[in-house]
């Protein structure tokens, strides 16, 4: 089997950066982050999200505001943020997860960080509002997309310490 060591690397390496520099994405960067995303797979092949891509910072800041637990959002230099239909939410929460993710480890491909944030239930309503959205529409999820931020970079665990061992995660049966 051909293996591919940076792709591996890649995926093991992705994680949430939620400090950026004041530096843009390039437009080509973004077209291949979404392209990444649109050939996601999903549910029966449904291909359910939309992708509102935000660069205005008044709009990241709402959204920081509306949701404080994705307050990374109003630091980025863009916000993904995936808008699903409302229309079947177990299909959707699995499609949206995968999606997010992909995003997230597209990012790292291109050397940018990246940091996936939810929208609580209770703010989805503004959400929805502020983005001009037509309900059962709707954006639970938001990836923030930037040039990480040199403390963003650091470490913040030993090397090998930030997972369980896969001892520990394995039951062979």
């Amino acid at each position: 089997m051909d293996r591919q060591p940076e792709v591996l690397a890649t995926l093991r390496r992705t994680r949430q950066i939620r400090q950026f520099t004041d530096e843009p994405v390039a437009d080509d960067d973004l077209h291949e982050i979404l392209n990444v995303a649109r050939w996601s797979g999903s549910s029966g092949n449904w291909q359910p999200w939309r992708f509102h891509v935000i660069r205005d910072a008044a709009t990241q800041a709402r959204l920081a505001e509306l949701a404080p637990n994705a307050r990374h959002v109003a630091g980025a230099a863009l916000v993904i943020a995936i808008q699903m239909p409302g229309e079947k939410p177990a299909a959707e929460s699995f499609d949206e997860g995968r999606v997010a993710e992909r995003i997230l480890v597209a990012a790292r491909a291109v050397r940018l960080g990246a940091a996936i944030g939810w929208v609580m239930g209770s703010a989805r309503e503004g959400v929805v509002e502020l983005l001009g959205l037509t309900p059962p529409a709707y954006v639970r999820t938001m990836v923030s997309i930037g040039h990480p931020a040199a403390a963003a970079q650091k470490p913040k665990t030993a090397p090998g310490g930030a997972r369980k061992p896969l001892s520990e995660l394995i039951i062979e049966q």
